[in-house]
Parts: structure tokens; sequence; C-alpha cells
């Protein structure tokens, strides 16, 4: 969750790297997808710089494998959008094995500064969202 930018981008580049089939959240559809690109770059160099399978089945050779990334625009302040999209990463991709949690709001200002409306979305996007995902 979160992957349109900051640690969220950071993690699914590294996991690119690694080989993982990503299912990308965010509330912002245009970098999530940039994210996305970033990854099917990695994916492009990984599969540029494996290997190939020597006809004796050389055993450092890396498997083929299908590298995938799906994204998905889901604000994970809304509990019915969470659930909704998790059904369709379900049924679209498959059960996730690993979930990096990590959206996250920062308001920036001191909590007697910050308007009520701030520190609810601060509180359901922090708090309740990774429940929710989870």
């Amino acid at each position: 969750t979160g992957a349109g930018s900051g640690l969220g981008r950071l993690f699914a580049l590294e996991f690119a790297r690694r080989r993982a089939l990503l299912v990308l959240w965010d509330i912002n559809t245009q970098s999530n997808e940039e994210t996305a690109g970033m990854v099917r770059h990695i994916y492009r160099e990984v599969a540029e710089a494996a290997p190939r399978v020597a006809g004796d089945g050389e055993k450092d050779a890396l498997p083929h494998c299908n590298l995938q990334v799906y994204t998905y625009t889901c604000d994970v302040s809304k509990r019915e959008h969470v659930y909704s999209t998790a059904e369709r990463v379900r049924k679209e991709v498959g059960e996730v094995s690993v979930l990096v949690n990590n959206a996250g709001v920062v308001s920036g200002h001191h909590l007697l500064e910050c308007p009520d409306e701030l520190i609810e979305r601060t509180m359901m996007v922090n708090c309740h969202a990774h429940f929710w995902v989870t």
C-alpha cells in the first residue's frame, strides 16, 4: 500500500529486483502507475541480466518466470474501498504472500494546530487502514 511514492515506492523497486510479482496500491493513480513503470524497467533489466538456461540444465541459471506488476487505486481510509479492492486482487491476481502495509499521512502540524478533519484522516490512514488491509 502507498506504492506511489516514498517508502512504498522504494519497497516496490527492491522487491522487483528480487523478482517478486507485485500488487501496488495507492490513492494516487498517476504516481502508482509511475512506480509500476519503474518496476517494469527493473523487470526488463533483471530478465536481460539473468543467465540463460543451458541445454544441460545448468544449476545456477534462474528459472524462467513471468514477472508482472498490478496496480490498484485505493483509498485505504475507506474500509469498504479496502475490502472491494482486496477482493479484486484475489480474483485477478490470487492470494497475497507478503503485505507491506506502509500507507501513511503526515500533517506537518502540531497536534493543537490540526483541524479535526486532518486528525481523523491521519487516524484512518495511519491506524485503522492497517487493520482493514491486513
